[in-house]
């Protein structure tokens, strides 16, 4: 056990429970979350005389993809429509990407406290045939 590999795996840890705070708070947000996602396509709509065939300038379209138990539902916004459902979308991804890095924090602190455990273990007091046989 060395005191400098103790100190350094004590203080990640320390650092750990700090990170864990700006994890969870999109957690303690209270905005409405939709699980969705908002997406603009451009295209052509056929017409010979519109300007999206003469000139190139092509339709915008904006989409939300949303997800439901049984499937996914596309529908078309209106700029208020956009406006309403953006913020709901936004804060549902936040919260999603807060939960993926828990889990990556988890596994992260549980490889340190593994470390401080096989940094701490200590064979003192065994026989010398003890001694010898690996610990778990």
């Amino acid at each position: 056990m060395t005191k400098n590999s103790l100190s350094s795996l004590r203080r990640q840890l320390s650092e750990k429970l700090e990170e864990i705070q700006r994890l969870l708070k999109p957690a303690f947000d209270s905005a409405p979350l939709l699980p969705g996602v908002i997406t603009t396509s451009r295209h052509r709509c056929g017409n010979s005389g519109c300007a999206c065939e003469r000139e190139g300038k092509l339709h915008e379209s904006v989409r939300m993809l949303l997800r439901f138990k049984d499937g996914y539902a596309t529908r078309c916004l209106s700029k208020e429509g956009l406006e309403f459902f953006s913020p709901r979308i936004e804060a549902y991804r936040r919260l999603r990407r807060a939960r993926r890095d828990l889990g990556k924090w988890y596994k992260q602190v549980v490889e340190l406290i593994d470390s401080l455990e096989r940094e701490r273990r200590s064979v003192e007091g065994l026989s010398e045939e003890d001694r010898k046989r690996p610990l778990r």
